[in-house]
């Protein structure tokens, strides 16, 4: 009879023990991998076994399926990307244009771009007005406008609120193309930079523009 200082040896875990030790040879001994991912593996793999001794009904084969798995993916190349990686996001300037007409331009200019007639808001779409010099409208749209305005044949006295406390120079750069690209309009993009000159040549202003103050930049 055994006494109660000895132990009875189980040999699935004396198994999966030397499985263990076999794992952490390979992994020390394979410097060809990348230490992050055989570490990622070593871990899941012993965590699996652990789990699978003492975790009731845990499934380690299916898990461990699942370490393979990770392991395959690892020798793709690549690996996870470092926290310290600058990530360039590029954004479609159309869509971010859209986005901020209808935040801030919709209700005036309409959803097609042809204004309100009744309410004194000129139209966009087929504007002279939309494919002019973007410096212009940069400035337009940093600091307002007061009629009045003369936009395809008709007169306006409506003002423009300046939205340049609002947004920034690519949401008005975005939203200036979207304008100039949609409702029949066919101009080119405007550059953030064309903005952000306006927005410092003009920092201390404080009124919105009118028309004769306009002229300077209307035949740039």
């Amino acid at each position: 009879m055994m006494s109660d200082n000895q132990s009875i040896s189980n040999p699935t875990n004396t198994m999966e023990d030397a499985n263990l030790a076999a794992i952490h040879e390979q992994a020390t001994a394979d410097s060809s991998q990348a230490v992050g991912w055989v570490a990622i593996i070593v871990f899941v793999t012993v965590a699996v076994i652990y789990l699978g001794r003492y975790g009731g009904g845990f499934d380690s084969h299916e898990y461990l399926e699942s370490a393979r798995i990770a392991e395959e993916i690892a020798s793709l190349g690549g690996g996870p990307v470092d926290a310290g990686e600058e990530i360039e996001v590029v954004v479609d300037p159309m869509k971010a244009g859209e986005r901020v007409y209808q935040m801030t331009c919709i209700a005036c200019h309409q959803p097609d771009g042809m204004g309100n007639d009744i309410n004194q808001f000129p139209p966009l779409a087929e504007s002279e007005w939309v494919i002019k010099d973007p410096a212009l409208l940069a400035r337009i749209v940093l600091h307002g406008l007061q009629g009045p305005i003369e936009v395809k044949g008709k007169e306006y006295q409506s003002i423009m609120a300046p939205l340049g406390i609002a947004l920034s120079d690519d949401d008005i750069a975005n939203v200036l193309t979207y304008v100039r690209q949609s409702f029949g309009n066919s101009a080119d993009a405007v550059d953030a930079s064309v903005v952000a000159a306006a927005r410092t040549e003009h920092e201390g202003r404080t009124v919105m523009w009118t028309v004769e103050e306009l002229e300077p930049w209307m035949g740039q």
